[in-house]
C-alpha cells in the first residue's frame, strides 16, 4: 500500500513540475525570454536581409520609430507618424506599417502623383492645376486634382503643394 501511495506522490509532484515549466514558458511578463525571442528574430531579419541583398533593417530612422511603436502595440500612432512623414493615403500607410512589423521594409513613397493617379492625370492637368496655384487659387487646384485622379484631400494637397 505504501509503495503505490509513493507511486501516486511522485507521479502528482512530476505533473506540478511540467504545469510549472509550461506556465513559466507561456508567461507573458518574463523578460529574459521576450528579449531572447525579439533578439533571434532580429537577427533572423537582418540575416534574410543580408542575404537578399537588401538594405540591413533599421537604417532609416522614420522605420526604428514605427518599429518601436509597433512593439509598444501602438498601431494607430505608428500609422499616423508614417502617413505625415511620407503624405500617403491611409490604407498604403496601414500596409506600410504592417510590412515593417513583419520585418519587411517598405519602398519608398513615388515622388508626385501614385501609379494610379499618374494614369489618369494628363500634363494639361496638372499645368492646369500649378496655373491656379500660381494665380492664389490653390483650393481650385486641389479640388481639380482631387476631381480628376479620385484622390483624397491630403494626397492632393500634398501635390499641389509641390507644383
Amino acid at each position: 500500500m505504501t509503495e503505490i501511495l509513493m507511486a501516486v506522490i511522485v507521479l502528482l509532484l512530476a505533473v506540478i513540475v511540467l504545469l510549472l515549466v509550461r506556465r513559466r514558458r507561456a508567461d507573458p511578463t518574463d523578460l529574459l525570454g521576450s528579449a531572447m525571442a525579439a533578439r533571434n528574430t532580429e537577427h533572423a531579419r537582418s540575416a534574410h536581409a543580408a542575404h537578399a541583398g537588401a538594405p540591413a533593417a533599421g537604417g532609416d530612422a522614420l522605420v526604428q520609430q514605427v518599429r518601436s511603436l509597433m512593439a509598444q502595440r501602438k498601431k494607430v500612432p505608428a500609422v499616423k507618424l508614417w502617413r505625415e512623414a511620407t503624405g500617403v493615403s491611409l490604407a498604403e500607410a496601414v500596409r506600410a506599417v504592417d510590412l515593417i512589423a513583419a520585418g519587411g521594409l517598405p519602398s519608398p513613397p513615388a515622388a508626385g502623383l501614385p501609379p494610379t493617379a499618374q494614369r489618369l492625370a494628363g500634363p494639361d492637368l496638372m499645368a492646369n492645376a500649378s496655373a491656379l496655384k500660381h494665380q492664389g487659387r490653390a483650393i481650385e487646384a486641389i479640388k481639380l486634382v482631387r476631381q480628376h485622379t479620385g484622390l483624397g484631400l491630403r494626397e492632393a494637397k500634398n501635390i499641389v503643394d509641390g507644383l
